[in-house]
């Protein structure tokens, strides 16, 4: 221990390491104690000890989740999900360690995935994947003390969104999709079915006969079975008897699905030519819905047609059956025993 001006400083030697500091004062034994303290932790092995996360990269820790996490939990549509959503966040976090990954970074992805034209919902499922990646990584796998998520909320998306076709958009939208994407379009239109439940559709799950399609697993976890409409039948049968692979819509000599992101684009691009805006593919779950209910189907029909688990997440569509409400309504006037207006 040794004074430098009139502040006592400490250098000492351990196992090759060196440790020289200041101890902050100038009362000698005040610095006595202090050294003396630094000195117990050198020896316990816990004054060089690194915070955690500063030799994990984010890449790593994605992958630890999707093998150890997303695989072994969720069922084998959700696990494909997470991969997919994982590629952007690997893309621009995954060379930065856990501990450099700041709220500012999280934000300027944002920003930056917004001016591409991804709306909140997508945004929302990418850093949702990594938000829980952070979260197991501190209080299960023990591999970082803090999250960047602690102070920041990720945008929530439009969860109340109704977005359906009007009738010379649905006239546009079918004229310009290309053939192999109409049966697609067409399945999701009148099944309600999100894209990776018909991009990863499997013959198994095809009863033509019964005129089911019957899904193990959906997004909420719950098994759920829809009827097939007439067009929906028509598509289904052909492809059946031309049928040379496993999924319904594989391709190629592995008969390996369709890429999500590439019906995706593939569907943008066509609204786009089609000059449909503001609609994504996921809006022709809403259309299916809305269509329903604006032919009168009542809200809980529509909600075990389209799997809803919550019947709430059904409502939102109610505004659309303004009708339906007025007859309902007069329910109220035809009983004979019921008091008319004006009589005492």
């Amino acid at each position: 221990m040794y004074l430098r001006g009139q502040i006592w400083w400490t250098k000492i030697r351990h196992d090759g390491k060196k440790v020289e500091k200041s101890l902050g004062t100038s009362n000698r034994k005040l610095a006595q104690a202090i050294e003396a303290k630094i000195r117990i932790e050198i020896i316990e092995g816990t004054y060089f000890k690194k915070p955690k996360g500063n030799k994990i990269m984010v890449a790593s820790l994605i992958s630890k989740y999707l093998d150890e996490h997303s695989k072994p939990n969720k069922g084998e549509i959700t696990h494909r999900n997470d991969k997919y959503f994982s590629k952007r966040i690997i893309q621009r976090f995954g060379n930065k360690y856990l501990n450099d990954v700041k709220p500012m970074h999280i934000s300027k992805f944002i920003t930056d995935r917004r001016n591409d034209g991804v709306g909140d919902v997508t945004i929302n499922h990418e850093l949702r994947l990594l938000r829980h990646a952070y979260n197991l990584a501190i209080h299960e796998w023990e591999l970082v003390d803090e999250t960047p998520f602690a102070r920041f909320k990720i945008p929530s998306g439009d969860v109340k969104r109704v977005r359906y076709l009007f009738p010379d958009e649905e006239g546009r939208l079918m004229n310009a999709l290309p053939e192999w994407l109409k049966p697609i379009v067409t399945i999701a239109r009148e099944t309600g079915l999100r894209l990776s439940n018909i991009i990863n559709l499997e013959w198994n799950q095809v009863n033509i006969f019964s005129r089911m399609i019957n899904l193990e697993r959906t997004k909420n976890g719950e098994p759920h079975s829809v009827p097939m409409t007439d067009n929906v039948h028509n598509i289904l049968n052909m492809l059946y008897m031309d049928k040379e692979n496993y999924y319904v819509f594989g391709y190629g000599k592995d008969g390996k699905p369709f890429n999500r992101s590439w019906v995706g684009k593939s569907f943008r691009d066509t609204c786009r030519e089609a000059g449909i805006k503001n609609f994504r593919f996921h809006d022709l779950r809403h259309d299916f819905c809305s269509k329903l209910v604006q032919k009168g189907a009542d809200l809980y029909s529509v909600a075990g047609l389209a799997g809803h688990k919550d019947v709430k997440t059904t409502q939102r569509y109610a505004h659309l059956s303004p009708e339906k409400l007025r007859s309902t309504i007069q329910i109220l006037n035809s009983g004979d025993n019921l008091a008319t207006l004006g009589e005492s």
